[in-house]
C-alpha cells in the first residue's frame, strides 16, 4: 500500500489512481501512473497528488499537497529553500528581512504579501514545523483559492504528512484572519 492510500484510509477520504501507462523509448521502458487522494481535515479539503514514474526513468514528480481554501482571497505567498542568490541578497540588504527569526532566515526565502509572512514567522508552531524541512509553498497569483506544499524529498510517513498539514492549516488561518477584515 502506498502512502496516499494510507492517508486516505486514515482520514476516510477518496483514493484514485490511473491505469499504468507503458511507453518504450530509446532508453528503455517508461512506466507512468498518477495517484490522487482527497481528504477533509477540520472542514478543509486537502488533496495529495503524485505522478509516479518508473522503469527506465526511475524518478517521480514530487508529491503535491494542496489545501483548498473556502473562498478566493486576495493574497500571494511563496516560501522556498534559499539558494545562493537569496543568501547574497540578504547579505547586501540585511535590513529587508530583519523581522524574520534567524533559523528561518537562514533556511527560507519568503515572497508575496509581507503582512502575511510577518504573521507566519512570528507563529512559533509554524516556525518549528518548517525548520529542517526542504519544502516549497505557493499560493499562486492573486486572487487564490489554494495553498500548495511540495516536499522536495517526498513524504516519509504519516507523522511527517501531519506536520505538513499543520503548516498548511497555520497559513490558512493567517490568510482567513488577515483577509476577512472588512
Amino acid at each position: 500500500m502506498n502512502i496516499i492510500q494510507e492517508l486516505t484510509e486514515k482520514y476516510s477520504g477518496e483514493y484514485s489512481e490511473d491505469l499504468i501507462k507503458n511507453v518504450n523509448s530509446p532508453l528503455g521502458k517508461y512506466i507512468y501512473q498518477p495517484k490522487n487522494g482527497t481528504i477533509t481535515i477540520g472542514g478543509t479539503k486537502i488533496s495529495v497528488n503524485l505522478n509516479e514514474v518508473g522503469g527506465a526513468m526511475p524518478v517521480s514528480e514530487p508529491f503535491r499537497i494542496t489545501l483548498h481554501l473556502d473562498k478566493v482571497y486576495e493574497t500571494e505567498l511563496t516560501i522556498f529553500p534559499k539558494d545562493l542568490r537569496n543568501k547574497f541578497l540578504d547579505f547586501i540588504l540585511p535590513k529587508r528581512r530583519s523581522f524574520v527569526p534567524k533559523p528561518i532566515l537562514k533556511q527560507f526565502w519568503f515572497g508575496g504579501d509581507k503582512n502575511l509572512f510577518k504573521q507566519l514567522v512570528s507563529d512559533k508552531t509554524f516556525a518549528e514545523n518548517i525548520i529542517n524541512e526542504r519544502i516549497y509553498i505557493k499560493t499562486g497569483k492573486k486572487p487564490t483559492d489554494r495553498i500548495v506544499l511540495t516536499p522536495e524529498y517526498g513524504i516519509k510517513n504519516i507523522d511527517q504528512f501531519e506536520k505538513f498539514i499543520s503548516v498548511l492549516k497555520r497559513i490558512e488561518s493567517k490568510i482567513k484572519t488577515t483577509y476577512n477584515i472588512i
